[in-house]
């Protein structure tokens, strides 16, 4: 048996190199700043922890029943998914390097001499190679990969609470839109009533011309509101539709028509644990792209210093393809590869990776802020709109007992017509005002779910 390297203490001192440069290679990662939040956030909360699937909330079976749909054929989602499978095939392929290559080779060769003879030679052989992690520079790459797969996974997570934000807003924005056209229908018959009290009124000289005609106005008006609603009814649809995967829904107005009224929202969300927002999908996946920027930077040292690559391999020719490794050769090596001079690109790239680090912490300090912000302004946007509900709720009854004792009052021609157009007019809006508030309500319920949300439905597999 033939070795090149006959002698393996040649190792020894490429071994005492490695060590005298080893502590060299130590690398610690930046860390991002620590905040102090608001009493809206507590390291213990009473609040009740807020379910995965959070738009199961509402107790709307229809709307889960989309949900179900939305999950499955929504194509951001399959984009995501495929992202996350790349980030998977990605991290294998990473891991392969703590393993050795090994190749087999098969080759036949025929020449030609001087007396027009011909011979030909079967060669084969195995070899390998692998490289030794000494500065930690496979493992640091291995450790980016897991970072990038955690990224793409918080990513994905990302992607399913939108949809699951958007359907659940137009899905419930249809029931809306169903019961404000139904009381624009409502309101519409009340007003025409009230018109033909007035057109009685005035047949029999208790009522002047314009009245009449400013009453068809404010009846004509309402038409313009129809259409709107109708128009963001179909909206709606058109949504569903998209988030959902397909073309084109099967809702038509009348099976919106036949859709229940706005969810009522009970109780009030106050407080919350601060562990909420580090749960965040966005707030993980600049953390774990801050880890990966960390680990890019190790990587970047690792390479200023030597590398240990061991290699072997076995080998055989000859004429006859069954007698191919009768003649063999074996080898054995071990190489140190030390770069001596590049023009400074190596250290470059260190100093880029630690640039690369810094902006990630930043982007991490930024998105935990911003998230943070967004559940505190979710929560007041949740108490403000319940109380202004609350407000036009006691406002619109005494609109009503105000409107029926004026129709007593005009019905007898104890009253000016202007006042109880007056008295219409403020019913009308403070009904589509009552609505508009219970709709804004549902929405702000909606984004406080949506921004604490982990996200963690859905298939990720």
């Amino acid at each position: 048996m033939k070795f090149l390297s006959e002698k393996p203490a040649i190792l020894l001192p490429l071994a005492m190199c490695v060590g005298m440069l080893s502590a060299c290679t130590t690398v610690i990662p930046s860390q991002p700043s620590q905040f102090e939040f608001n009493d809206v956030f507590q390291a213990e909360s009473d609040s009740e922890a807020m379910p995965v699937d959070w738009w199961t909330q509402f107790s709307d079976a229809e709307l889960n029943a989309w949900m179900t749909l939305a999950l499955e054929r929504n194509f951001s989602l399959q984009a995501a998914q495929a992202r996350l499978d790349q980030a998977r095939a990605g991290l294998r392929g990473s891991r392969s390097d703590y393993y050795p290559s090994l190749e087999a080779s098969l080759g036949k060769k025929r020449s030609w001499n001087a007396d027009d003879t011909t011979a030909t030679a079967w060669s084969g052989g195995l070899s390998t190679s692998y490289e030794i992690d000494i500065w930690g520079s496979i493992r640091a790459a291995s450790n980016q990969s897991f970072m990038n797969l955690q990224a793409s996974s918080a990513a994905y997570r990302t992607v399913a609470n939108t949809i699951a934000g958007d359907v659940t807003t137009a899905w419930l924005g249809l029931r809306m839109q169903a019961e404000n056209l139904a009381l624009l229908n409502d309101q519409r018959q009340r007003l025409q009533t009230a018109l033909e009290v007035i057109e009685g009124r005035k047949k029999r000289g208790q009522a002047k011309l314009s009245d009449v005609w400013q009453q068809q106005k404010l009846l004509e008006s309402l038409q313009v509101d129809i259409l709107s609603a109708e128009a963001q009814r179909d909206i709606y649809i058109q949504q569903l539709a998209v988030w959902t995967g397909q073309g084109r829904s099967d809702l038509t107005p009348e099976k919106v028509a036949a859709l229940g009224k706005l969810p009522e929202i009970s109780g009030e969300i106050t407080a919350l644990p601060v562990a909420v927002i580090q749960a965040r999908p966005d707030v993980e996946q600049a953390w774990f792209a801050l880890q990966a920027a960390s680990a890019g930077v190790a990587i970047a040292e690792s390479n200023r210093y030597p590398r240990l690559t061991l290699s072997a391999s076995y080998s055989g020719e000859d004429p006859e393809f069954s007698q191919i490794f009768d003649n063999w050769v074996a080898n054995l090596a071990g190489s140190l590869v030390l770069p001596l001079i590049d023009g400074g690109q190596r250290r470059a790239e260190v100093q880029r990776q630690r640039a690369l680090e810094t902006e990630a912490v930043a982007e991490y300090s930024r998105t935990l802020l911003e998230a943070a912000q967004e559940v505190q302004e979710a929560l007041v946007q949740e108490s403000r709109y319940a109380r202004t509900a609350a407000s036009l709720y006691g406002q619109l009854d005494l609109a009503r007992r105000t409107l029926e004792l004026q129709d007593y009052y005009y019905a007898r021609g104890q009253l000016d017509f202007l006042e109880l157009l007056n008295a219409q007019q403020e019913l009308l809006n403070l009904e589509s005002q009552y609505l508009a508030a219970r709709w804004n309500h549902v929405q702000a319920r909606i984004q406080v779910y949506k921004s604490v949300s982990h996200g963690q439905f859905g298939d990720t597999e």
